[in-house]
């Protein structure tokens, strides 16, 4: 990551965070289709409530994030009928930290660590996380991590794959629901790398 950009997440405001999330005409071919779902400020408090057991507003805070954006699409076809193999959600997030250092140490000691710790536990209601694989994920500038959970519920299997990367004191999230037990490496890469390229683009024109 070159100094010039890194510097620049040290500039940006709210607005910039809900113009790095991508827009509908963003996404890619694989998620054609795809209607806006919901969209909000994803600060600590709110994250907490949706995030794993035992996680707080004030451990947030210790761990350096500062506030975030979510932007999420879904299959309005694809929902009701819950067929095997079908994609049908997909949601890009901007989490912005204190410092580099803690968006860094975020990746590894909050998102894969407890993906990991809470395999076999109720993460939801009526889910249970039941397997947990980390992924090799190359693909992008800085360093980045991905993880593919699998979780049962009343409504069956659900897969998510979620890579996480690092753009100065700034993490990008790119993740994809599928139903039943099934990966998309790929696809949630192409969403991530895209969302990679509109984070920098905001930076140069914030910065």
């Amino acid at each position: 990551m070159t100094n010039s950009i890194a510097q620049a997440t040290y500039n940006i405001t709210d607005q910039s965070l809900e113009n790095m999330a991508l827009d509908l005409k963003n996404l890619p071919d694989e998620l054609s289709g795809f209607s806006p779902f919901r969209e909000s400020v994803l600060d600590n408090k709110l994250m907490a409530s949706h995030g794993f057991p035992g996680n707080t507003e004030d451990k947030y805070n210790a761990a350096g994030r500062m506030t975030g954006y979510l932007r999420e699409f879904a299959s309005p076809s694809a929902i009701p009928k819950r067929e095997d193999g079908q994609n049908i959600v997909a949601a890009t997030v901007i989490h912005l930290f204190e410092n580099e250092d803690s968006a860094a140490s975020w990746m590894t000691n909050v998102f894969v660590k407890q993906f990991k710790e809470n395999i076999g536990r109720e993460v939801g209601e009526d889910q249970k996380l039941v397997a947990v694989e980390e992924l090799e994920i190359d693909d992008f500038y800085d360093r980045a991590v991905g993880i593919r959970a699998v979780q049962d519920g009343v409504d069956g299997i659900l897969s998510t794959t979620v890579i996480d990367f690092r753009i100065g004191r700034i993490l990008g999230v790119s993740f994809v629901v599928t139903v039943g037990d099934h990966g998309r490496t790929e696809l949630t890469t192409m969403l991530g790398l895209e969302l990679e390229r509109n984070i920098v683009r905001e930076l140069l024109t914030t910065g």
